[in-house]
């Protein structure tokens, strides 16, 4: 007992759940303790619950927090007729950047692949959606090599060009002609887009090809579960939520405010 004790993880979607429990007070917040009581609750759900690296968790945070400090920026610097502009600029950029971490946090925690299992196996989401999902994540490396190679070619192409300028001015005339003709970066979403179409079409049929379009019931190899650890894990972190809010409320320390 003590091995799966020490081996268990919350059901993706209970995650998902003790997430939301704890981002709608926030959501409704306008004050400053409140975003920081949810933010350190949530930590604790991330880093022991869902055993989160807190080193990923530093590099995606910081980058989109970028966002919540020119929130603070823009109420600190042009604040409405009669507000304090820098009590909203903290509150506002406390309420975002608790947002942005609760989220964020959660799409390292869980893989995207387990999301869309436990979403067809819990919660019967129609598992053709539910392939269709796993193929476009899937497509996403494609795409990425496809950028990379045409981006590869345009250079290619423009580096022969600025060789040909540098051996002489008579050649250097005919290469601005030829440069004209070289294809800009853009053309580039053009043969993106081509080449979307074109895995579009394999991954189809190669889904109807296993048989997606008529079998009424699919097997998975990998089973998601929903424990009574998870339904209990999903009550106690909404009761602990709740219990928090109204603990703020009756101490007066909530500021409803909903934009």
């Amino acid at each position: 007992m003590k091995s799966i004790q020490r081996t268990w993880k919350p059901n993706p979607l209970a995650l998902f759940l003790a997430q939301l429990f704890l981002m709608l007070p926030v959501l409704f917040a306008m004050d400053k303790l409140t975003p920081l009581l949810y933010l350190a609750l949530g930590a604790v759900n991330l880093f022991a619950v869902a055993e989160l690296s807190p080193r990923r968790f530093i590099h995606l945070v910081l980058p989109l927090s970028t966002l919540s400090f020119g929130l603070f920026f823009m109420n600190l610097c042009f604040p409405a007729a009669g507000v304090n502009g820098l009590d909203r600029a903290v509150s506002v950029f406390l309420r975002s950047f608790t947002l942005i971490s609760l989220s964020s946090g959660y799409i390292l925690a869980v893989s995207p692949y387990d999301i869309i299992r436990a979403l067809m196996q819990n919660w019967h989401l129609d598992y053709r959606l539910g392939f269709s999902l796993f193929a476009g994540w899937n497509t996403i490396p494609l795409l990425k090599r496809d950028i990379e190679i045409a981006q590869m070619a345009q250079d290619i192409r423009s580096a022969g060009v600025r060789g040909s300028r540098k051996s002489g001015a008579g050649i250097e005339t005919n290469s601005r002609k030829a440069g004209r003709r070289i294809p800009s970066i853009t053309r580039l979403p053009v043969t993106i887009l081509s080449g979307a179409i074109l895995h579009g079409e394999r991954i189809s049929l190669s889904m109807a090809g296993r048989g997606l379009e008529e079998a009424r019931e699919r097997t998975f190899i990998r089973r998601i579960y929903w424990t009574g650890r998870d339904s209990l894990y999903c009550a106690g972190m909404g009761l602990a939520a709740l219990l928090l809010w109204w603990a703020l409320i009756q101490r007066g320390s909530f500021i409803f405010e909903l934009g």
